[in-house]
């Protein structure tokens, strides 16, 4: 039995994807971190999979087709310089995970 699993090798599973060429679903346990007191948070546990969005060119606006308030262009998440990762949830829902911060993979104890 695997007594630990590297985030590294963490990482390159959470990226695997199924016959179908979609995300497999798998199970992170990670710790919130309170910034204003400098202590960890609260313990997370989800089970989903990682969002992958599209490669869309950048917008540009044209005001003869876009209205200035309903336009509005994407930022950058800057996944690999914040250390992040953006998950969705069994439900729908998106959460952003840092992933310096999982404690378990598939319960799997993270060793970093």
């Amino acid at each position: 039995m695997v007594q630990h699993i590297f985030l590294r090798q963490v990482l390159k599973e959470i990226e695997k994807t199924g016959p179908d060429k979609k995300p497999v679903l798998f199970e992170i346990e990670y710790r919130t971190f309170n910034s204003n007191n400098k202590s960890g948070g609260a313990l997370k546990k989800y089970k989903g999979r990682l969002l992958v969005k599209p490669i869309s060119k950048g917008k540009v606006f044209n005001p003869y087709e876009h209205e200035y308030r309903v336009f509005r262009a994407r930022k950058n998440p800057n996944h690999w310089d914040n250390r992040t990762r953006n998950i969705e949830l069994e439900n729908g829902m998106i959460r952003t995970i840092k992933i310096l911060y999982i404690i378990k993979f598939n319960g799997v104890p993270v060793a970093y």
